[in-house]
């Protein structure tokens, strides 16, 4: 709005006095005027961190490196809609090299392919057929898989032929290898109701945090803190597809203060010389 105020008035200024000298004056001080009102310079402080809050500020330098490839992949994936050739599929993986596998599966459960074509973990994909309701209003679904060798995290793009819904485009990883993206993994603890994903160094606590009652919890919030174990954890909860994800870390402690040092006594005044006989 002011940027076209300052052209309007520039504008009448040169049609009033085209090539008049008390134009120079008008246009200088438009000018200024722009400048100190409109296109203002910036001023960034280098020595302001953001977020005040030390704790507050540990979760986001801790999580948000994760998140982020974790956006990044939802993005690529929601790109795709037509089933795509093994060829592609390789080609997302080396994009994304923290991902165990990909698949593509039919409308009835069957695997068309999947990369690689061996794996540690068994995949089962059927419970991601259950999410009919998502797909067709084309949106994605993610499961949570449990086994013996960890959790497995599968994350389903359906596909479409001609609008009708073909089969699904399924990406999976271990949650272990997206959170080595942040600078302490060891203390950042990943978990969806239920389940641990990731435990850092407090594998008890991430447990905990797990059970609790998040389907209360996120009803109404999005981050909070919760006290486990005489610990307080800072958490902040994202989507994955209809999935709910929570990121925490332990809240960071005041430093003891230093105890007062003892007062010193004043030296006793020095003995005054007796005078001279």
């Amino acid at each position: 709005m002011l940027k076209r105020v300052f052209l309007a008035m520039l504008a009448c200024a040169l049609f009033a006095a085209g090539g008049c000298d008390t134009v120079k004056p008008y246009v200088k001080s438009t000018k200024k005027f722009y400048k100190d009102y409109v296109n203002v310079d910036p001023a960034i402080d280098l020595k302001d961190p953001g977020i005040s809050d030390p704790s507050q500020r540990k979760l986001a330098n801790l999580f948000t490196p994760v998140d982020e490839r974790l956006e990044y992949l939802l993005r690529a994936l929601s790109a795709q809609d037509l089933p795509p050739d093994r060829e592609w599929c390789q080609a997302f993986m080396d994009s994304f090299p923290w991902l165990s596998g990909m698949a593509l599966v039919t409308d009835t459960g069957s695997v068309t392919f999947k990369l690689p074509t061996f794996t540690i973990k068994p995949m089962d994909y059927a419970p991601l057929l259950e999410f009919d309701k998502l797909y067709k209003d084309r949106k994605m679904a993610a499961y949570v898989a449990a086994s013996e060798f960890g959790s497995e995290i599968l994350v389903a793009k359906p596909l479409y032929v001609d609008n009708d819904f073909k089969g699904l485009l399924v990406a999976h990883f271990d949650p272990g290898n997206l959170t080595k993206f942040s600078p302490e993994p060891g203390k950042l603890i990943l978990v969806a109701p239920g389940a641990t994903l990731w435990g850092g160094d407090d594998t008890a606590a991430a447990q905990s945090l797990a059970q609790l009652k998040w389907k209360d919890l996120l009803k109404s919030e999005v981050s909070g803190e919760q006290n486990v174990g005489g610990t307080r954890y800072l958490w902040q909860a994202r989507f994955l597809a209809q999935v709910r994800l929570i990121y925490a870390v332990s809240a960071v402690t005041a430093p003891p203060k230093a105890a007062k040092p003892e007062p010193v006594p004043a030296p006793a005044p020095a003995p005054v010389p007796a005078a001279a006989q």
